[in-house]
C-alpha cells in the first residue's frame, strides 16, 4: 500500500479536472452541468483511486460512485462481473460529451523491427498516457516573477512488470525535437545526491548568470526511472530524493564549484515523469513532500 495525504489527493483531483476542461476553454466551448459531472467523476475516480490495484477499484466503484447517484457509464451487471469493468474501462468523449469505452488504436510496426525495443500499446498504455498528455499541457503560473511553478508532472506507481517504462517511453516517443528534449535518469540504491545533480547539469546551459535551460532554451521532460530505489539512511531519509524534489518544488540547486559554493542555480524549462514500483515488500516509498 502506497500511503497518500489527503492534500495529495485534492490537488490531483484540482489538476486532472482541469487538465481534462483545458481543451474545452481552448476552443472556447461551453461546458454544461451535464458534461461538467462526467469531467468531475472521472477526474475524481482518478486522483482518489488511481492507485488501486483491479479488485479494489471495483470496490470504489461500487462503494463510492455507484451508491452517490453519480453518473457512471452504462455498464451491465454481467460485464461488471466477468469482465470487471469499472469507470476506470471509460473516458468522457469530446465530441458526444458522453462516456465512451477506451480504445486502443490499431499498431504500426516500425520498418525496422527490434524486438526487444517494441513499444506497443494497450489499455493500461493509453489510460495513463492521456493523462501524462493533459497533464504536461497544463498552462504554467508564474510565481512572483521569478520562478515558474506548474503542476505539469506525473508519477505512475505499480507492481513489476506494469509496463511503467514502457508507458513513459510511449509517450516521449511523439516528442517534437526540436521543441521537447527527453532524459532519463535511472536510480538505483547508489545513486547519490551528486550524481543525480551532475546528471542533470550535463544537459543544461546558461542562459543568464544564474538561470540554466536546457540547450537552444528548449523545453525537456526528465523521466526518473526506478524513483523509490535510493537508499534510506539510519535516520530515514532519502537524501538523493531530496534533491529531487529540490528541483522540482524551486526550480533549481545550489552550485558546488568552490567560487560559487551556495548560490542557487535556478533551471527553468523542465517537467518530469517518474514511475516506481508499489511500496512494500522491501521496497521503499518516497518522502511526502516529492509526492506533492
Amino acid at each position: 500500500m502506497m500511503p497518500c495525504p489527503m492534500i495529495i489527493r485534492v490537488t490531483q483531483f484540482l489538476s486532472l479536472l482541469q487538465a481534462v476542461l483545458l481543451p474545452h476553454a481552448t476552443r472556447g466551448e461551453p461546458v454544461d452541468k451535464k458534461i461538467f459531472e462526467l469531467y468531475f467523476v472521472y477526474s475524481l475516480a482518478w486522483s482518489f483511486a488511481g492507485l488501486f490495484e483491479t479488485d479494489d477499484r471495483q470496490r470504489f466503484h461500487r462503494e463510492i460512485l455507484e451508491k452517490t447517484g453519480a453518473p457512471l457509464p452504462a455498464i451491465s451487471a454481467a460485464r461488471a462481473q466477468t469482465d470487471k469493468e469499472t469507470i476506470f474501462d471509460y473516458c468522457v468523449h469530446y465530441d458526444s460529451k458522453s462516456w465512451k469505452p477506451w480504445e486502443v488504436p490499431e499498431w504500426q510496426p516500425p520498418r525496422r523491427l527490434i524486438f526487444s525495443q517494441l513499444l506497443i500499446p494497450t489499455s493500461d498504455s493509453i489510460r495513463a498516457d492521456f493523462i501524462m498528455e493533459r497533464i504536461s499541457n497544463l498552462p504554467v503560473v508564474k510565481h512572483k516573477g521569478r520562478h515558474e511553478n506548474g503542476l505539469k508532472n506525473t508519477l505512475l506507481v505499480g507492481g513489476s512488470g506494469t509496463a511503467k517504462t514502457s508507458v513513459c517511453m510511449i509517450f516521449s516517443s511523439r516528442f517534437d525535437s526540436n521543441v521537447m528534449l527527453f532524459k532519463r535518469i535511472n536510480f538505483s540504491s547508489a545513486t547519490e545526491p551528486k550524481n543525480f545533480q551532475d546528471s542533470i547539469e550535463s544537459e543544461i546551459e546558461r542562459k543568464q548568470a544564474r538561470i540554466f535551460v536546457p540547450p537552444n532554451n528548449k523545453l525537456m521532460t526528465v523521466f526518473l526511472d526506478d524513483l523509490s530505489m535510493p537508499f534510506v539512511n539510519a535516520w530515514g531519509d532519502q537524501i538523493t530524493l531530496e534533491i529531487a524534489r529540490q528541483l522540482i518544488d524551486h526550480k533549481g540547486f545550489y552550485f558546488l564549484e568552490k567560487d560559487t559554493r551556495g548560490v542557487f542555480k535556478q533551471i527553468d524549462n523542465l517537467q518530469f515523469l517518474g514511475a516506481m514500483n508499489h511500496p512494500g515488500g522491501g521496497r521503499n516509498d518516497i518522502p511526502n513532500r516529492l509526492k506533492r
